[in-house]
C-alpha cells in the first residue's frame, strides 16, 4: 500500500442535494476519469474512494427519523429500503470506475463497523487491507450502522474515511467537494466571501467561530462536522499525512494538485 490516498467525494459532489434521489452523471463521469488519469500517470498508487451519499440518503433518514436511532419496529422495513435505494447509488459509482477499467472491491460499513452514540468504536478491517494490497481501489461510503447504544445510527463517510487514514497510514486524505474549501463565508450567498488557504487542526474551533461571528450566521456550519471529525489526526498530521479540501466539479484541480501546482484549495495542518 504504497503512498495511500484516501478520497472523500462528497455527496455535494455526486448528487443535486436540493432534489432527492438525483446523480449528477456528469460530474461523476468527470471525477471517474480523472482519477483514471491520475493512477495512469503514477500520481496516485493505491486508493480508496469514500462516497458520500447526497440526496440518496439524506431524504430517507429524515423521513423515517432513522438519524434518531432505533424508536420502533416501524422503522425497520424503512431502514431496509433506504439502504437499497443507497446501495442502487452506489452500483451507479461502481459502474462508472468499471467503465473506466478501475478495478473497485465495493465495502458496506454496515458489515465492518459498530458505533456508540454515532462514534464508530470497533471495525474490522483486515479484509479491506487484503484487497487494497493486492491492487484493487476500495470503494465504500456512508450507512446505517449498528450502534450499541442507538440501535442502528448514521455512519458517515467523513468519519469512515478518517478512521481509514489513521488506521491504515494514509499518505493523503483528500475531500473533494463542490465548493474550492473553507471559505470565511457562505460562498453560494456572498460573492465576496474569501477562501481560506489553511487551517490548523488546533485552532479550528477559534477559526470557525470567527468565521460565524463575521458572517453573521452560521457560515461554517456544512463544513463544521467535516473539519471536527478530523480531530483523531493530530499526530497524523505531524507524521506527514496531508489533508485538503478541494472542489472537482472541474477537471484538472486533482491532477493539478496532485502534480505540486498551485491550487484553490484549504490544507489542514497541525
Amino acid at each position: 500500500m504504497k503512498n495511500l490516498t484516501v478520497l472523500k467525494l462528497g455527496g455535494s459532489l455526486l448528487t443535486d442535494k436540493s432534489q432527492p434521489y438525483t446523480l449528477r452523471e456528469d460530474v461523476l463521469q468527470s471525477v471517474v476519469q480523472e482519477i483514471r488519469h491520475c493512477l495512469d500517470e503514477g500520481l496516485i498508487e493505491s486508493l480508496i474512494v469514500v462516497h458520500g451519499v447526497g440526496s440518496f440518503g439524506h431524504p430517507p433518514v429524515i423521513e423515517h427519523r432513522l438519524h434518531r436511532g432505533f424508536e420502533s419496529p416501524d422503522q425497520l422495513l424503512p431502514i431496509s429500503k433506504t439502504q437499497t435505494t443507497v446501495n442502487e447509488f452506489r452500483m451507479k459509482i461502481v459502474k462508472a470506475f468499471q467503465a473506466a477499467e478501475i478495478p473497485v472491491n465495493l465495502f458496506h460499513p454496515s458489515s465492518m463497523v459498530v458505533s456508540n452514540k454515532m462514534r464508530m468504536e470497533e471495525y474490522f478491517l483486515e479484509s479491506l487491507r487484503g484487497y487494497l494490497g493486492i491492487g484493487m481501489t476500495i470503494l465504500l461510503g456512508g450507512d446505517m450502522v449498528f450502534d450499541k447504544a442507538m440501535g442502528f445510527s448514521v455512519g458517515s463517510g467523513d468519519q469512515i474515511a478518517v478512521i481509514l487514514a489513521r488506521e491504515l497510514g494514509a499518505h493523503r486524505l483528500l475531500f473533494a467537494m463542490d465548493v474550492d474549501g473553507l471559505y470565511d463565508g457562505d460562498p453560494a450567498k456572498n460573492q465576496n466571501a474569501a477562501l481560506i488557504p489553511e487551517i490548523s487542526l488546533k485552532d479550528m474551533d477559534d477559526v470557525l467561530q470567527q468565521i460565524d461571528a463575521r458572517a453573521g450566521e452560521d457560515a461554517s456550519g456544512a463544513m463544521r462536522g467535516k473539519l471536527r471529525s478530523l480531530a483523531p489526526l493530530a499526530a497524523s498530521l505531524d507524521d506527514g499525512l496531508q489533508i485538503a479540501l478541494l472542489s472537482m466539479m472541474e477537471t484538472g484541480r486533482l491532477t493539478a494538485f496532485l502534480e505540486g501546482q498551485d491550487v484553490r484549495l484549504t490544507r489542514v495542518v497541525s
